[in-house]
């Protein structure tokens, strides 16, 4: 009966959502910088090409990061109406997500600013729209799900920030391990919501309950490893570890060496050795966001690095038949 019950739900999720399976987010092997999505900053006269200069600072509230520069005022951005859209560059530039934007804060940096945007609206053109508020519905069941059964409520997000979300995720995100030693503790931690804002500065945004996230704010000093695609589940693997006094140096599953400049452990197998120092750190939602600057940038070998991209973009690269290096079934 209950074997009965299993077929005849998993019948009627075909029905609704199509053969086709998404996942919120799934992994991807991509050379850095990714060249496969370009972001633009409209609303401010010409477009902006914010590629490589757009982050996430929060996701609750949702909070996008925005790095520009230093002769631009709040008070022109608040009274313009920002937005951003995504572009894919495979396909003649072809749109395939918009976001509005409402200008909350300006930081100054190190050579110019970082403004912070509460998204207001969105919209995705991957997929078909019956098609996608359909997923759209399904995403809120599973995260209601989610709700009941979670020990954390602050993590659950909003629907409409929810969406917001998936459209910042069109643009491949990398992830990267951290690396925080602070007297006896050491901790590595996979972490996404980082990128760079400005020549000289990078920001890192985590959840204000991990436990890396004192860590960081003692020490004040970091590590942060490229991680090559084939070490993805490696990397989901010390996702435990934000919840964790520190890490088990002594069971990791891979072997470390010790960074030129801080001596903290990184794993032999990093693209890519960036040490960084802490400017600042400041609370956004739930939130604490980290801007550092690079005291050592080595990179150690050439590869495929580990990136997020939201199963829509992985939807709409399969059914044009698009060449995105790393996209698995």
């Amino acid at each position: 009966m209950k074997d009965t019950a299993t077929q005849a739900r998993r019948a009627l999720k075909r029905l609704v959502l199509g053969s086709a399976s998404i996942h919120q987010y799934l992994p991807i092997g991509l050379r850095d910088p990714q060249s496969e999505v370009s972001v633009w900053l409209h609303g401010l006269g010409a477009p902006w090409d914010v590629t490589y200069s757009n982050v996430a600072a929060s996701t609750r509230p949702l909070t996008l990061g925005i790095g520009l520069g230093e002769e631009l005022h709040f008070t022109t951005v608040k009274g313009a109406r920002p937005s951003l859209q995504f572009r894919e560059r495979q396909r003649e530039n072809r749109l395939l997500g918009e976001m509005d934007l409402r200008p909350t804060e300006a930081i100054p940096l190190d050579g110019g600013q970082l403004f912070l945007f509460e998204p207001q609206r969105c919209k995705n053109y991957c997929v078909p729209k019956p098609w996608l508020w359909t997923r759209y519905l399904y995403f809120s069941y599973r995260q209601r799900r989610s709700r009941k059964r979670s020990q954390a409520p602050e993590l659950q997000i909003p629907a409409g920030h929810l969406h917001c979300l998936f459209v910042f995720y069109l643009c491949p995100r990398p992830v990267a391990l951290v690396s925080v030693a602070d007297a006896n503790l050491i901790n590595i931690v996979p972490m996404d919501l980082i990128g760079p804002v400005s020549a000289r500065c990078f920001s890192l945004a985590l959840h204000s309950t991990s436990t890396a996230t004192p860590l960081i704010e003692r020490s004040r000093r970091i590590a942060l490893s490229s991680v090559p695609s084939g070490q993805a589940a490696l990397a989901y693997q010390l996702g435990r570890n934000h919840k964790a006094p520190c890490a088990d140096m002594d069971h990791l599953p891979f072997a470390t060496t010790s960074t030129a400049a801080f001596g903290l452990p990184v794993p032999q197998f990093a693209l890519r050795v960036r040490e960084m120092k802490i400017e600042s750190v400041r609370t956004v939602g739930s939130y604490r966001l980290f801007l550092a600057s690079v005291v050592e940038d080595r990179r150690l070998s050439d590869g495929l690095q580990f990136f997020l991209v939201h199963g829509f973009y992985r939807r709409l690269a399969a059914s044009s038949k698009l060449s995105v290096a790393g996209l698995g079934s």
